[in-house]
């Protein structure tokens, strides 16, 4: 995030920052089921794949975040494949998760 902060523009968008922040937060909470052993760890771990890849895409749109966008890409494909899933490090479409703020405008549309 401070490199976002630093770049402005763009990088500063709610929508973004609300994201990275989502995937961060996952991750430690992805993390505590795991530390702890939970039965529910590879369903939350799913869960988090996506995040992080949704959290790739939107740094490599963005771009200049080279170091966070694998940083986001590589958490999710170990997440992935924790879960036993394909991490969607590059969705179908150019649609991302909107994780941010209730009732604000979407930066690219809702995730289906």
């Amino acid at each position: 995030m401070q490199q976002c902060l630093a770049l402005g523009g763009d990088h500063v968008e709610q929508a973004h920052l609300s994201l990275l922040m989502n995937c961060a937060d996952l991750c430690q909470a992805t993390a505590n089921f795991m530390l702890s052993a939970s039965t529910l760890h590879s369903e939350v771990c799913a869960l988090c794949a996506k995040v992080c890849g949704a959290a790739a895409q939107s740094c490599k749109q963005l771009g200049d975040l080279q170091d966070c966008e694998e940083a986001c890409r590589r958490c999710g494909e170990s997440c992935g494949h924790v879960a036993g899933t394909r991490s969607p490090h590059e969705h179908s479409d150019d649609r991302l998760p909107a994780t941010g703020v209730l009732g604000g405008p979407p930066r690219q549309g809702s995730y289906g």
